[in-house]
């Protein structure tokens, strides 16, 4: 599909994973929402990580690579339509599977999800999915572990760096799930980071370090504005993020909130 990198894709399917790249690339999804199938060892079932936006194209792609496996389980990273869009119709390409997503608006089949549960699809001791809750994108984000791979839904993206939802989300949340993450990664859990948009990423140690001194150091960029006397999120913005493009403004005044509203609690 369009904007999908050849090499990743051969790299995923090695390992029994299949990227399906949603063909909505807009500023805010990159290169489109990355949905990914799972494969038991022995290939007869099958795990759906993120089912996308509703996009026909989509629907059929993913029954296409899902071909004659069976799909036990589907999961749901966040609510965020871009991921979650194609539920609404899964009574018809994917009838009776249970969805397991944190929000029970999503949830079919089975309990929200909780962290450190186990998911398994398959019948070999590989064939399972751990949850790990990352809240902060959203409040009910979460990353995915499968072998030595994070898939990290939006709390990590294969380039630049991901918006704190206001106030869907919470920078205060953010930061801890970043830090669970560095957590992850230095005991060796974590050695490959498949995010739902933008490419798979090997550097992870790095990366994770870049995502938390960023955020820390627009938190003092912020609190440098505020104390020159402009207070609102507006005003913030305009100094913090006026190098943005104009179609990612939104998001950036949507940052700033989740800033202000974790400053402000720093002096609780």
């Amino acid at each position: 599909m369009p904007g999908a990198d050849d090499h990743l894709r051969r790299a995923l399917a090695d390992d029994g994973v299949d990227l399906v790249l949603a063909d909505n690339p807009s500023p805010m999804t990159l290169d489109g929402t990355n949905s990914y199938v799972l494969r038991s060892q022995d290939g007869d079932s099958a795990l759906l990580l993120d089912p996308g936006p509703r996009l026909t194209e989509h629907r059929d792609a993913l029954v296409r690579t899902v071909g004659s496996a069976e799909l036990t389980a589907i999961i749901l990273t966040h609510r965020h339509a871009d991921h979650s869009g194609l539920l609404e119709t899964a009574a018809d390409w994917a009838p009776g599977v249970p969805v397991h997503a944190v929000d029970p608006t999503f949830a079919s089949g089975t309990q929200p999800l909780v962290d450190g549960q186990t998911i398994a699809f398959g019948t070999a001791d590989a064939d399972v999915a751990t949850i790990i809750a990352t809240p902060g994108h959203t409040d009910d984000s979460v990353s995915v572990v499968h072998g030595d791979r994070l898939f990290s839904g939006d709390t990590v993206l294969g380039r630049g760096t991901t918006m704190v939802s206001f106030p869907d989300g919470s920078l205060g949340d953010y930061l801890a799930s970043l830090e669970r993450l560095i957590a992850l990664e230095a005991a060796g859990d974590v050695r490959t980071i498949a995010p739902a948009h933008g490419e798979q990423r090997e550097d992870v140690a790095d990366l994770l370090a870049h995502y938390l001194s960023h955020r820390q150091e627009r938190i003092r960029q912020v609190q440098d504005v505020l104390a020159s006397g402009r207070s609102t999120a507006e005003e913030v913005a305009d100094v913090v993020y006026a190098d943005v493009p104009d179609s990612v403004k939104p998001a950036a005044l949507q940052i700033v909130r989740a800033q202000l509203a974790y400053i402000e609690s720093l002096g609780d």
